[in-house]
């Protein structure tokens, strides 16, 4: 089973637009927002990821291609710093890249399949028990949204930063009001 984390403290480091090259933090120990905690210094594969070094759009593997690749990752005590290298002359990764140039995107999310984990005690017993994952492998990483300030986004396409079609139309998806319960019943 495959998991993903957005962990919220996930954040943009460094910048290089000559390189096309984003410095981040891609995971912390911090609880995300399910109570869910992935130890950094858990990760096993470490070396085997940096063989096929990936990095996706929202976790995205068969609608989009990479958006680039992964230059080196550093695995600290409380995260997991990594630099990533955008595509060059791909009108979807650099649009992207862009993005997070001006600030518009922020966030990072770890595609993993956990090798040692236990539930933790606590929380709120009308949702599922938290996991503490203590050993995982990294399958990829992810360039995400965060529909926090959804408005940016939309902002980025009215001014024509986001140039490509693909990369508008599932930007304009991903922040449409949704009835849940009417998705939910069907």
């Amino acid at each position: 089973m495959s998991l993903t984390r957005a962990d919220p403290a996930a954040r943009t480091l460094a910048i290089n637009p000559m390189d096309l090259t984003v410095r981040s933090v891609i995971t912390t120990i911090d609880p995300d927002r399910g109570g869910d905690v992935v130890v950094p210094t858990g990760l096993r594969n470490a070396d085997e990821f940096l063989l096929n070094p990936v990095v996706l759009w929202a976790h995205q593997r068969a609608q989009f291609p990479p958006i680039g690749v992964c230059e080196w990752i550093d695995i600290q005590p409380r995260r997991i710093v990594a630099q990533t290298k955008f595509a060059r002359g791909v009108p979807f990764a650099e649009d992207v890249f862009r993005l997070y140039e001006q600030g518009v995107l922020r966030g990072w999310s770890i595609g993993f399949l956990p090798r040692k984990a236990r539930r933790l005690a606590g929380g709120d017993p009308r949702r599922p028990p938290a996991l503490r994952v203590d050993e995982w492998d990294l399958l990829e990483y992810s360039a995400v949204p965060i529909p926090e300030n959804p408005a940016a986004v939309t902002v980025a396409i009215e001014k024509g930063l986001v140039t490509d079609a693909a990369l508008c139309d599932w930007l304009r998806g991903a922040f449409e009001p949704r009835d849940v319960l009417r998705d939910l019943v069907g």
